[in-house]
């Protein structure tokens, strides 16, 4: 294999050679040690392979024995450069494409979010893009576990979550939910300890001593089943002490803050129906707008679709376009009822209500009211549910 090689870079050619007693020109070749091979007889002579350097050596010896030799192919990057002079810019071009290609392969070019909410798939991208993985990252600097481990921990709604590395794209799924933070290891001893403030309504020790006690008001960090464990002697003094995984399940009374307002008189967007269009290409963070029309009004919406090139499915590179539409609109005033405002009221707060239904909490109370304050309908109040508050806090002693 390695021999193929060196005689493609080096070039090699097929030669025949013709005239009277072309033996006595192999026999001369193979006595200099010319290297040949390949080699089949013709009716008037033989047909051999030789390398480019060897053909310009044999000229004395075809002098000497009166033979023709014809070339009938050039095999190798010599020829091949010399076939194609003409076209070296071409080549060149390609060549520089193809090591600008492989350079970019090695960034990241696109990150994206999938979950359930599409506002909080959003703001996770966001929160991404800013703070751990920025366009233009190293894949090799991408840590797609400990990434997983650190969304876990800025966003206490997300129950499940897995990130992909897969060309120059990033892809994060993830679900909505209450997670459970207690990742236990039967390696290390933990504690269950409380998550938030709250009053426990409801707890199971399955391992480990309990420190509180339903009905205790806990704040959060507060330890609820310690994984100490002490064993006593018959004078009720501790003889040995265990260090485990503490192990339960534990439901706490909380509350959050609902505060929520609509405007009687208020000012909407009418739109013209003149809207503008144009096309933006980008290259990473320089953008170029070939023309952009003009638009008669001060005031307007913009809405952008980015097109990214794309090879094959998951090959993002930081080029492509954008196509951008901008809306004028005038503000015109508006009014609203008293009835239609508290409707939209009302609308938002069980919105809220059945998301903590879907996320598995019981709604206990709901203390919300809605008031009329100068030209608005506020609806304040707070909202009482029960959920699970154990969280885990490793002791880093050795499970024993």
């Amino acid at each position: 294999m390695i021999l193929k090689i060196l005689r493609l870079l080096f070039g090699y050619v097929l030669v025949e050679v013709n005239g009277f007693a072309p033996e006595r020109l192999m026999n001369l070749l193979i006595k200099d040690e010319i290297l040949i091979w390949n080699v089949i007889q013709t009716e008037n002579g033989y047909r051999f392979y030789i390398g480019r350097r060897n053909l310009l050596c044999i000229k004395p010896y075809l002098q000497k024995t009166n033979i023709k030799l014809k070339i009938l192919k050039r095999i190798g990057l010599p020829y091949f450069f010399r076939r194609n002079k003409k076209r070296a810019a071409f080549g060149i071009g390609s060549l520089l494409f193809i090591v600008a290609i492989y350079v970019l392969s090695l960034f990241v070019w696109e990150v994206k979010v999938i979950g359930e909410d599409h506002l909080i798939a959003e703001e996770m991208l966001k929160y991404i893009e800013k703070n751990y993985i920025p366009l233009g990252t190293l894949k090799s600097n991408v840590d797609c576990s400990k990434l997983e481990s650190d969304l876990r921990k800025d966003f206490s709604e997300i129950s499940w979550i897995s990130c992909e590395l897969k060309g120059t794209g990033l892809t994060i799924n993830l679900e909505e939910g209450i997670s459970d933070n207690r990742n236990f290891d039967d390696e290390t001893a933990c504690d269950i300890i409380a998550d938030k403030n709250a009053v426990i309504t409801k707890m199971i020790t399955r391992q480990g001593t309990p420190i509180a006690k339903v009905g205790d008001k806990v704040k959060k960090g507060d330890i609820l089943i310690s994984g100490t464990v002490y064993i006593y002697d018959d004078n009720n003094e501790i003889m040995e002490t265990s260090y485990i995984a503490a192990d339960g399940d534990v439901y706490g009374r909380t509350s959050y803050k609902y505060h929520d307002y609509v405007d009687i008189n208020y000012y909407e967007k009418d739109y013209s129906k003149e809207s503008k269009n144009h096309i933006t290409l980008f290259f990473m963070d320089y953008c170029l707008t070939p023309y952009l029309p003009d638009i008669n009004s001060e005031k307007y919406d913009t809405y952008t679709q980015i097109h990214k090139l794309r090879i094959f499915n998951n090959f993002y590179l930081p080029i492509g376009y954008k196509e951008v539409k901008r809306s004028p609109y005038k503000l015109k005033s508006a009014t609203r009822t008293k009835e239609e405002a508290q409707k939209i009221l009302n609308d938002r707060l069980n919105k809220k209500i059945n998301e903590f239904k879907k996320n598995g909490l019981e709604i206990v109370k709901n203390d919300v009211t809605i008031e009329e304050n100068d030209s608005r309908l506020e609806a304040k109040g707070k909202i009482t549910v029960v959920e699970p508050i154990a969280g885990l806090k490793k002791t880093g002693v050795k499970n024993e």
